[in-house]
């Protein structure tokens, strides 16, 4: 597959023609920024109503509204239903999902690879090892803090490993791609033997980072990472600009003043921090990093000034219908969330790619 570049395609004009073709740019993809954000609410209010306790829809809202507002418009079972249950894991899947969309757009502009994502340079696989050690090793005494500790440990070593690799004399984009490869099937084999090794308890924990589920999602975890999304989402769109010079190639980006390797190593410690904190608690769910860039690419095109928001919303979008699809598919039985979003992921992946064959150009 061929190296990103810049994006300079521009939608039809708006009703009227009134506008230059930059500004008509604009106009269409704050359109779909706008409508991405709706389907992301909508989404996530079907979402509170659904369920073995179906709620209307009148009534979801009241209970959102109710509790911040210190009122009691529905009734007690009802609030715990929304706040205790469906509110959490829906937030937690939303920022979740974003965090890793976030961390595969990145990591594909700095390596200059449509291949690029946390899953498949092994960021993802190094955080859940590290998470592993931190349980079986009992670092889990420290609580949640010292997972997430661990799990961006080794997410910050591969993030070095990988940049190291990239500076090696001959090193292509498609070699850092192997490389992580190699890296991804190592975390997972020592995972697997530390499994192996491990007492009944430890081994649950573990199965749960290794799969990646939502069903210990709760306020803690979301606020963990929000938090995570607080700290790093402004510093990626603040640097949107120079991420557009990036896929110029880096000659023509230090030409312009951009410092690339300072700007990559920056990146990848934020990446690694989002992911590993995003793993840390919702396990390996696996192909968000890869797919929800490629389709906001397709949809907005490669302006970073719109293309990060744009997989940000279709990433949590992706997760939050995964979720949905994960409770409900099967009446009494409760899905792993990466395996349902493996199973859509692996075709969307495959008519992507397809498609940029067919048409020479695209994500």
């Amino acid at each position: 597959m061929t190296e990103l570049t810049a994006d300079s395609a521009s939608r039809p004009a708006p009703p009227g023609g009134l506008l230059d073709d930059y500004a008509r740019a604009i106009w269409w993809k704050t359109l779909i920024l706008l409508g991405l954000a709706a389907a992301l609410v909508a989404t996530f209010v079907l979402g509170l109503g659904l369920g073995p306790m179906g709620i209307p829809l009148s009534e979801v809202v009241q209970a959102v509204l109710g509790r911040p507002l210190g009122a009691s418009w529905v009734s007690a079972q009802t609030e715990n239903v929304v706040w205790n249950i469906r509110l959490p894991r829906l937030a937690t899947a939303v920022v979740a999902g974003m965090g890793l969309a976030l961390g595969g757009v990145i990591l594909q502009s700095l390596l200059r690879n449509p291949m690029a994502s946390p899953f498949t340079l092994g960021i993802a696989s190094g955080a859940s090892l590290g998470a592993a050690l931190a349980i079986i090793f009992g670092f889990s005494a420290f609580g949640v803090y010292g997972i997430v500790g661990n799990a961006f440990l080794f997410a910050m070593a591969v993030s070095l490993l990988i940049l190291l690799i990239g500076q090696w004399k001959g090193a292509t984009p498609m070699s850092l791609i192997l490389a992580g490869i190699a890296l991804m099937y190592f975390f997972g084999a020592t995972t697997t033997l530390l499994i192996y090794f491990a007492d009944a308890d430890a081994t649950r924990e573990v199965m749960f980072w290794s799969v990646g589920s939502l069903s210990r999602a709760d306020w803690e975890s979301f606020v963990f990472i929000t938090v995570a999304l607080t700290v790093t989402l402004p510093v990626f769109l603040w640097k949107s600009g120079d991420l557009n010079r990036l896929l110029l190639g880096d000659e023509t980006a230090t030409s312009l003043g951009i410092a690339v390797g300072r700007l990559r190593i920056g990146l990848m410690f934020l990446v690694a921090l989002l992911v590993a904190v995003t793993v840390a608690f919702t396990g390996g769910i696996g192909f968000l990093g890869l797919v929800a860039p490629h389709l906001a690419r397709l949809l907005i095109g490669s302006d970073h000034r719109f293309l990060i928001p744009a997989a940000a919303l279709i990433g949590a979008l992706l997760l939050a219908l995964a979720d949905l699809v994960s409770l409900h598919a099967f009446a009494s039985v409760v899905l792993p969330v990466g395996v349902v979003t493996a199973f859509i992921g692996s075709p969307l992946f495959i008519y992507l790619i397809l498609r940029r064959r067919e048409g020479g150009s695209g994500p």
